[in-house]
């Protein structure tokens, strides 16, 4: 009977978790959701090369944090080192490689929509609680799904700060 009662007492704490399975902790209580399909990625060194070689080839410094895969495209959250958001987007701005195809910009976030290499890029960046700065860029085959999941609404609708 009383190993019973353990057994039962495990059991209750482990489902009350205050932890969502449909979202990751990023840090200082940032979570980031995570939709239906998609799965935390391992970031190895084949991952590290993709975002290194898309995403972190510049002086500015935005190290791979999280890798997020689905089938169809892939989420890549890194943490912008020493800079700002003004920087981020003068930074993409000097890149001639891709075409543009949507670009905003305040002193809060900024998100950019591209076609490069036959992919559709977006990028997204922003001061989020305690002035902490957040980048996610994701890379698909498909415009439709980038322009229907991947805009700058639906990258602030994600990102959780509230320490509940």
């Amino acid at each position: 009977m009383k190993n019973s009662v353990i057994i039962l007492l495990v059991i209750t704490i482990l489902s009350c978790s205050r932890e969502k399975k449909n979202e990751i902790l990023l840090f200082n209580e940032i979570k980031f959701k995570i939709n239906e399909g998609e799965a935390i990625g391992i970031v190895n060194s084949k991952i590290k090369n993709i975002y290194t070689e898309n995403f972190n080839n510049s002086q500015i410094q935005v190290p791979l944090f999280k890798y997020i895969k689905h089938n169809n495209y892939e989420i890549f959250i890194g943490i912008p080192y020493n800079t700002s958001i003004e920087a981020l987007v003068q930074n993409q701005l000097e890149k001639h490689d891709s075409i543009i195809t949507n670009i905003k910009s305040d002193t809060l976030s900024y998100y950019i929509k591209y076609k490069r290499n036959g992919l559709y890029i977006t990028e997204y960046a922003a001061n989020v609680a305690s002035n902490s700065l957040i980048y996610i860029s994701t890379m698909s085959i498909s415009k439709e799904l980038t322009d229907s999941l991947f805009n700058k609404l639906d990258f602030s609708s994600r990102i959780n700060t509230n320490n509940k």
